[in-house]
């Protein structure tokens, strides 16, 4: 069996290499493991949080589209064309099905004043797929 034989300097030098690559190893299956957890094919969107339905309310002055919950409250939605908003590029249309999550800004003024002003944080559409009927 051939051996070499390495200067304590070598010898720290390839442990410090072989350090790196385990590092970089785990590195990589931690990134590849955080990685894959997005939404799979055939799971239901993510949750927002609260159902809600769209009421568009624009023949009113001052009014557009608000959120109607469940329990009938009606939430306007806080828009600011300096902040980035999670309505920013979703469509939307009356009678559709939604998740939100919000937070009331009672530091907003109202024009429609139909509910509160809140400002919309995440948006999903509720998709509904048919039953299979027997």
């Amino acid at each position: 069996m051939f051996m070499l034989k390495l200067t304590a300097k070598q010898k720290r030098e390839v442990y410090s290499v072989s350090n790196l690559i385990l590092h970089l190893a785990i590195f990589i299956i931690l990134l590849l493991t955080l990685n894959s957890c997005t939404e799979a094919e055939g799971l239901p969107a993510a949750n927002c949080g609260t159902p809600a339905t769209v009421k568009d309310l624009r023949g009113l002055d001052g009014c557009g589209f608000v959120f109607v919950l469940a329990d009938g409250t009606r939430l306007e939605p806080y828009l600011s064309a300096s902040q980035q908003s999670a309505l920013q590029n979703f469509d939307l249309a009356d009678g559709q099905k939604v998740t939100i999550t919000y937070t009331i800004r009672e530091d907003v003024g109202s024009i429609c004043m139909v509910g509160p002003v809140a400002e919309i944080t995440c948006i999903n559409k509720v998709t509904t797929t048919p039953s299979n009927a027997n």
